[in-house]
């Protein structure tokens, strides 16, 4: 008969006694499931976020650059002008409406610029509101930004042009101090598309400031007003210089960059952007996902069958077990203790492992968030709960049959 005294913990543990290869095989089996479903949701996760850093908010993958428009009307093609940015700005706007993209003019000065160290700088600019174009959030008018380190303050020498019938001259310079000087990361998204605008050689390095302080820079050297040398420009007199070195189209959304690109094109427009074949590198993201995502599941089913198969069978075998409690007087909510009991250890220690390599493995080896690790272990909780849930109910189905049918399928088993 049923002694009272012995608790349901003890009888699973003795249920768990009877067949202990099995059950370090069931242990192994679930452990090195969870092992390898953990280590293909890390790696998955690392190649998504990667592939977000690269692509998607990478501000140089957004970023077109037009230099030159060419027509049937032109025999060579020309540089692109102070109008061309209106003119992009009215040809987005009907075409491309919902792309939102904004338009900067990205200037230069063609004639080199003696500073206090005695370096020549190639003074470049972009319009306000363009500095994510050089990696920054805002431009200083008192800064110069250049790729070299640059002691502070920086003096420039800005040379006073004047023209004249045999070409252009200069016999007086006009010291302009730029207080401050700070670095520009060589990732930024025009270098990126512009490699020599980093580079430094025996001719000048580049050196960019704010548009006022290029404006003033351009009144200093032309003793004009900035709006006197944007008319002359526009109305084609020569300077010397070409002013706008290229016009910067910057697309919030990926997708819509190779389409912006496009219609500049059909414009006449030159433009150089990353994503020459957005759609095909599109594509084939798209596939790798759904490929991933299909092998995990199929992993994922694997182990649950696999591991449900093993339950199941164990389950068979207990049929005789289950017959002998309730026939000691066990009613059959104690006999699904019991069996709940006899593999809770094993559920919870393959969770817990599977969970720790998770977070331990995420952050250290695939250098994930501690977030992202954690909704993954999470996730491989769920699972093993899952499994522990589906089991319990096989147990409580089999537990409420009649003492007769528990033996009578044991010895049909047997």
């Amino acid at each position: 008969m049923r002694n009272d005294a012995t608790p349901l913990r003890d009888v699973a543990r003795m249920m768990r006694n009877k067949t202990p290869i099995q059950f370090r095989i069931a242990a192994a089996t679930l452990f090195v499931a969870l092992l390898v479903l953990s280590t293909l949701g890390l790696y998955t996760l690392r190649m998504a976020l990667d592939v977000k850093r690269q692509f998607f908010s990478n501000d140089a993958v957004h970023v077109i650059l037009v230099d030159a428009q060419s027509s049937e009307h032109q025999t060579l093609p020309r540089h692109v002008q102070f109008r061309d940015r209106e003119q992009i700005e009215r040809i987005l706007a009907s075409s491309m409406p919902g792309a939102k993209a904004r338009v900067w003019n990205v200037y230069q000065i063609n004639f080199g610029i003696l500073d206090s160290t005695g370096r020549t700088n190639w003074v470049e600019s972009v319009d306000p509101g363009g500095a994510l174009l050089l990696g920054l959030l805002t431009m200083r008018d008192d800064t110069g930004y250049a790729v070299p380190p640059t002691p502070s303050p920086l003096i420039l020498q800005v040379p006073v042009v004047r023209v004249t019938q045999g070409g252009y001259e200069s016999d007086r310079r006009v010291s302009m101090t730029l207080s401050h000087t700070a670095p520009i990361t060589r990732q930024a998204p025009l270098f990126s598309l512009q490699s020599e605008a980093t580079g430094e050689n025996a001719l000048g390095r580049p050196l960019f400031v704010s548009y006022d302080t290029y404006r003033r820079i351009l009144e200093t050297a032309y003793q004009r007003p900035y709006a006197a040398l944007v008319r002359a420009f526009t109305q084609g007199q020569d300077l010397g210089i070409q002013p706008v070195e290229n016009v910067a189209v910057y697309v919030p959304h990926v997708a819509d960059v190779d389409r912006v690109a496009r219609a500049l094109a059909g414009r006449g427009y030159d433009t150089v952007y990353t994503f020459r074949a957005f759609q095909q590198l599109s594509s084939t993201l798209q596939t790798s996902s759904w490929m991933a995502l299909v092998f995990t599941m199929l992993v994922a089913a694997g182990t649950y069958a696999g591991i449900w198969l093993f339950f199941r069978n164990d389950l068979r075998r207990g049929r005789k077990d289950m017959g002998i409690l309730r026939h000691l007087g066990y009613s059959p909510s104690e006999v699904v203790s019991v069996y709940r009991r006899k593999l809770r250890a094993l559920f919870l220690t393959c969770m817990a492992s599977a969970c720790l390599y998770t977070l331990v493995g995420g952050i250290v080896l695939f250098r994930l968030s501690w977030t992202a690790c954690a909704l993954l272990a999470c996730v491989i909780a769920a699972f093993v709960g899952l499994m522990e849930v589906g089991n319990t109910r096989a147990v409580r189905k089999t537990a409420m049959l009649d003492i007769a049918d528990l033996v009578r399928f044991s010895k049909e088993e047997e």
